[in-house]
This record gives C-alpha cells, sequence and structure tokens, in this order.
C-alpha cells in the first residue's frame, strides 16, 4: 500500500497486531461474523430447554410477537444498530444469536420438532438469509470501528457506518415485508 493510499484511506497501519490489515475492516470481518453468528444460533438451538420453560418461552414470544412488516424492520434494525456499537455490539450479537437458538429449542420441544432442522430452515429462508447477513454486517461494523478508534482512526470508519446503516435499512426493509407475508401466508 503506498503512502499516499495510507493517508487516504486513513489506515495506520497493523501497529505489530497479530490481525492482517484486512480483518481491521468491516468486509474482512464480515464472514467470520457470519459464521460466528450462525454458529452460535446453531448451537444453541440444540440445547434442550425444560418443558416448563418452553412453554413459558414459546407462549411469551407468541404475546410479544407482531406480524407487521414495520414492527418486523424496527425490531430488526433497533438489533443492528446496537450490534454496531464497538466491542459491546459483536457481545451483544452473540447474545442475540443464543437467544434467538433458545428460543427455536422452545418451539421445538412445545412441538416436537427438531431443532436443528427447525434452525436449518429458518436461516435458510430468503428472510433469515437477509437477516443473518445484516447481523454479520452490523457486527463486523461494529468491530471493524473497535479496530478504528485503537488504530486512531474512527473519524474515517464514520462514513463506513453511515454506509452500513444504510444498507441495513435496505437490507431489513426487504427482509421484514418477506417475512410477515411468509408468516401471514400472503407470499
Amino acid at each position: 500500500m503506498t503512502q499516499a493510499r495510507e493517508q487516504d484511506d486513513g489506515y495506520c497501519g497493523n501497529r505489530g497486531g497479530a490481525l492482517p490489515p484486512i480483518f481491521h475492516t468491516k468486509w474482512g470481518l464480515f464472514p467470520i461474523t457470519v459464521l460466528v453468528f450462525s454458529i452460535v444460533f446453531l448451537v444453541s438451538s440444540m440445547i434442550p430447554v425444560e418443558s416448563d420453560l418452553a412453554k413459558s418461552i414459546v407462549e411469551s414470544l407468541k404475546e410479544s410477537m407482531s406480524l407487521s412488516p414495520s414492527d418486523i424492520f424496527i425490531h430488526n434494525l433497533l438489533l443492528s444498530l446496537v450490534m454496531m456499537i464497538p466491542v459491546f455490539g459483536f457481545i451483544f450479537s452473540l447474545f442475540s444469536s443464543s437467544l434467538s437458538g433458545m428460543a427455536v429449542s422452545a418451539f421445538s420441544t412445545v412441538f416436537g420438532s427438531n431443532p436443528l432442522r427447525v434452525a436449518i430452515s429458518l436461516i435458510s429462508t430468503p428472510e433469515g438469509i437477509l437477516e443473518f447477513i445484516a447481523y454479520g454486517l452490523a457486527s463486523a461494523q461494529g468491530l471493524a470501528g473497535f479496530f478504528a478508534i485503537v488504530e486512531k482512526r474512527f473519524r474515517n470508519e464514520l462514513k463506513e457506518y453511515l454506509l452500513t446503516t444504510i444498507m441495513l435499512i435496505v437490507i431489513l426493509f426487504i427482509a421484514a415485508l418477506l417475512e410477515s407475508a411468509r408468516v401471514t401466508g400472503s407470499l
């Protein structure tokens, strides 16, 4: 990388860190965050939930779940915005993914279905794929923001935060429309 390019990008180098520079960027971290998020979700879905607790979780989710595209969109966008907070956002994404997996386990316990099959079918839907992409992107941006702070280039990273937010809005809006249509049977 030339000196002019380093100055334009605001990249301050590896500074002796163990990770290659690509892993300090949103796009370098994105595949890792999607993979980790997916693994946590799948593993959490396979952890058995005691029957009474499972029934309680299912009832609570049924009462609080909204099928309107706007509610789904706002809920998922708020989750994604929290995931963009440097460091905390990635930890939050793991917690969120784990809770989602636990909900799948609870539903599987109550309805007597295979939790891994349910989890895989959920993340294989078009809206599931879009949501996992959005969450991975948001988490990757949060981690990239952390590296930008450490490398004293956070000001330059703000443009990336704006672009990521715009991408999240588009992706999650489409996902919310698809999810609402699938759940209500209008798709």
